[in-house]
């Protein structure tokens, strides 16, 4: 009579060991409208009490899963950024890319970011920051953007195009221009503060794969000097092959 395999401490139906499940449930929640956690929402996703919700959230804030975004709730730890820019590696576009960053951010004197399609939203995959100016914008690695952001409103415009460039002129956003056969994308924030201009980088067939943009202060990019720059960056993805 053959052994039987014992079950490892915890798991449940189906051989899912019962905290990975609940853990894989529990990040599952994480998207850009909701790209944060709290008690309420890990003991709804759960079905557990507020009090083992809690200690969920702190466990993983100990082991860099999550941190701590206020007093009440957490958003995606280093763990996960770095895990998810290794998994963005896999794709050429980010080695392609690095060399054409390098050069852009020296030229331009703003901080140059790549973003990809993460399944719900643009995720920033690299980094290229500005440190010619005393006043400097963080852009982290790892975070997915909202749907205004130029960079989502690009991926939106060209999934909903499909491919071929003849057809740019039928979006309607006075913020996306054609420039030099692409489409590109500017976004001034809420205050003036800041803002961003985005090309995309599509494949061989006409389709995105990633997104190229120029962040910084409002200052340093008037809206005047707009052309330069997304001329600047439809030559800059020119210059990406992507297979």
């Amino acid at each position: 009579m053959g052994n039987a395999e014992v079950p490892v401490d915890g798991e449940a139906s189906g051989g899912d060991i019962q905290v990975v499940a609940r853990i894989a449930t529990l990040l599952d929640c994480l998207d850009p409208d909701s790209p944060y956690l709290d008690t309420q929402i890990t003991a709804k996703a759960l079905g557990v009490g507020r009090s083992t919700a809690h200690r969920y959230l702190v466990s993983l804030e100990k082991r860099g899963l999550l941190r701590r975004r206020d007093a009440t709730t957490y958003e995606l730890g280093p763990v996960l950024s770095r895990l998810g820019t290794l998994a963005l590696s896999r794709l050429g576009v980010l080695d392609a890319a690095g060399p054409v960053m390098q050069e852009l951010c020296r030229a331009i004197r703003n901080t140059v970011v790549l973003s990809v399609w993460g399944g719900r939203a643009p995720v920033i995959a690299r980094v290229v920051p500005d440190n010619s100016r005393i006043t400097t914008i963080s852009v982290e690695v790892g975070r997915s953007l909202p749907p205004d952001a130029a960079q989502s409103r690009l991926f939106a415009a060209y999934h909903k195009l499909g491919r071929g460039a003849g057809r740019l002129r039928t979006i309607d956003d006075e913020d996306l221009r054609p420039v030099g056969g692409l489409m590109t994308a500017r976004q001034v924030y809420a205050g003036g503060g800041f803002k961003t201009v985005a090309a995309p980088i599509l494949t061989a067939d006409g389709s995105i794969v990633a997104t190229l943009a120029v962040v910084g202060l409002a200052v340093f990019m008037p809206e005047e000097e707009d052309d330069v720059v997304s001329e600047q960056l439809v030559a800059a993805v020119s210059r990406i092959g992507v297979s």
